[in-house]
């Protein structure tokens, strides 16, 4: 028999931790910054650096950033019947 205990998913959770530090990285103005980690070398910082700021076009950071993405394609609506009351509980 299985212990309830055994079936928890929290007790054995083994998640992924971050290994370095990240520093943020201005690539338009204040509201537009992005993240890369500390740990490489100061060359592969300077060319990630240059790449994004470069390359800052290609990047959205809200919808509204993409003036001809159509509103269906992000929007999810649930479907709900207004009239519909909550299921009674059987009582015990």
């Amino acid at each position: 028999m299985v212990a309830m205990e055994n079936l928890d998913p929290r007790l054995n959770d083994a998640r992924i931790e971050l290994e370095e530090d990240f520093c943020s990285i201005l690539v338009r103005d204040d509201a537009h910054t992005t993240h890369i980690g500390t740990l490489l070398m100061p060359t592969d910082n300077t060319m990630v650096n240059q790449t994004l700021i470069e390359n800052v076009d290609l990047f959205s950071y809200t919808s509204f950033d993409m003036p001809r993405l159509n509103p269906d394609i992000i929007t999810y609506r649930l479907s709900v019947y207004k009239k519909a009351r909550p299921p009674r509980r059987k009582g015990r």
